[in-house]
Formats: C-alpha cells, structure tokens, sequence
C-alpha cells in the first residue's frame, strides 16, 4: 500500500464530535433577536421551511452546497433587521447555535503525531458556513494551526462527494508538491459516500472511519479504522 506524502480530514463526526444539530434553533434565534420585532413568527418559519427547506433538501441529490450566508442575506432583505448588526457575528452565533461539538478524544494527538512525522494536513468539510466563520469555529479547540489549509463547500457551492470540491484540495497540495499522485493522499471521513467514495473515485487513497463498528456499509473493502489514533498502525 502506498504510504502518504499528505493527509486529508473531514471534520464533522471526524475530528469534532457533532453532538447535535438544531437548525430550528438559528430561526427562533433570529426571529427573536435579529429580525425585525412585527415578523410574524409563523410566517417566517414557514418561509424558512418551504424555500430554504427545499434547497438544502436538495443537496445530496445534485452535489450543490447552500451557502448561510446566501439566506441570511435573504431574511435580512426581506424582513430586515431590527439594527444593523454586523453580519460576521451573525453567522458565527448561529454556527454554534446550530452544532453542538466536541473534540474527539484522540484529534489532537493524531494532529500532532503528524506533525511529528512531518507529513502535512490539510481539512476539507461539507459545511453551510464559509471559511471565516469555520476559523473561528475550529479555532475554539485550537486546530487551525495544524493545517496548512483549510477548506470548506460553502466557499465553493459544492459538496462532497462532487469531484471538483476534491479537485480544489489536490490543486492546493500541488503547488507545495507538483509530483504528488492522487493515491499518496490519504483522506479520513465517516460518511462512506460523500468522504469514503468520493475520495476514492478521485483517486485519493480513501480510510474510513467507522467509529460505530457498521459492518455492512464497507462493502468495497476500503481502510478501515474505528478510531483516529489507529492511523498510527496504517501510516507507519
């Protein structure tokens, strides 16, 4: 097996721990504290259900990333805000209201066993919110410093498992490394079809990671590890 020149990690359910998601939570915040006071909150929620609903619904059949900011700029026209609050601080409140996360217990050692090792990490996730507003998130658990880049599909209006989203991370690697293969990029996920499968139909050299011991979804017999620090064994 090749061994990696580079690693790539997802980082939802990879690195960090979603513990819940609560979209319902950012609308009442909004409605309650950012939208303008005589919103009916009925009607907004509403909206919110039926246009925004069907395009994040659609997501997973056509690849296309709905990016938060699009629809926040969208109430914000629509509603209007009760002041002019900055648009930065919006997002990231509702990035946290939206996700609760915690590190996984072995992300820093893996992050820093890497870098030991002196192979370099970069991150490509599936989220709604664009870059900035994710620095700030991963910064919470100190993790930026571990990546030479970043990069998330809100930036790029595509999702995972689309092929361009993983053409965008090996064209980033390329410039520090222009001999790089394709299968000398290791990239570490959970979801087998957006991270597993799409790494793979790249030509990454995909690992799977099935924290929850699913013995039935690995039916191409991908790399498989149940925990972050078992890339010790594979890496070395």
């Amino acid at each position: 097996m090749t061994k990696p020149k580079v690693v790539v990690f997802d980082l939802y359910d990879t690195l960090l721990h979603d513990i819940k998601f609560d979209f319902n939570s950012v609308l009442l915040y909004l409605h309650e504290e950012i939208l303008s006071k005589d919103i009916d909150k009925f009607e907004f929620l509403n909206y919110a259900a039926t246009y925004w609903k069907e395009l994040y619904d659609s997501r997973d059949k056509d690849n296309i990333e709905v990016a938060f900011d699009e629809e926040l700029l969208d109430f914000k026209n629509k509603y209007g805000f009760r002041e002019e609050f900055p648009m930065e601080e919006i997002l990231l409140n509702c990035a946290l209201k939206m996700n609760s996360v915690e590190l996984f217990e072995d992300t820093i050692f893996i992050l820093e066993y890497l870098n030991k090792l002196g192979i370099p990490v970069y991150l490509l996730s599936n989220a709604i919110f664009k870059k900035e507003v994710m620095k700030k998130i991963i910064n919470r658990y100190d993790l930026e410093k571990y990546f030479e880049n970043i990069h998330f599909s809100a930036d790029y209006k595509l999702r995972k498992p689309h092929k361009d989203l993983f053409k965008v991370i090996f064209e980033d690697i390329k410039k520090d490394n222009d001999s790089i293969e394709n299968s000398q990029i290791y990239f570490i996920g959970d979801n087998f079809e957006a991270d597993v499968k799409g790494a793979a139909n790249f030509g990454f050299t995909p690992i799977f990671i099935n924290r929850s011991n699913n013995k039935y979804i690995n039916d191409k017999g991908f790399i498989e590890i149940e925990a972050l620090s078992d890339l010790m064994q594979i890496i070395i």
